[in-house]
């Protein structure tokens, strides 16, 4: 698996994510998300590409397969860990600025 950088790590994903269909330059896109089991992460997929999720925030690289994202989210690495602390400082920081504001 390759290393993700802070950027790509924390993506916002919910500007292209809800839980019903969009509309997309004039054409309509599927959008399914699936909860991983036992883990904070989901698998979104839109038009058949796949990649992982946790809240806002893409973990993964897309790809046309659900097993392959679904089998690197249940494996806890040092690569993982790092992104989930990531992202939590991030929306700690978000949280802080908003109740600063």
């Amino acid at each position: 698996m390759a290393t993700l950088t802070k950027e790509s790590s924390l993506k916002n994903v919910e500007k292209q994510t809800n839980k019903k269909s969009s509309k997309v330059d004039d054409r309509t896109e599927l959008i399914q998300r699936e909860e991983i089991k036992d883990t904070p992460f989901t698998m979104i997929t839109i038009d058949g590409k796949s990649f992982g999720a946790m809240g806002g925030f893409r973990l993964t690289e897309q790809t046309g397969s659900k097993k392959e994202i679904k089998k690197d989210l249940e494996k806890i690495t040092w690569n993982r860990l790092i992104q989930v602390m990531m992202i939590m400082k991030t929306v700690d920081e978000e949280n802080q600025n908003k109740t600063n504001k």
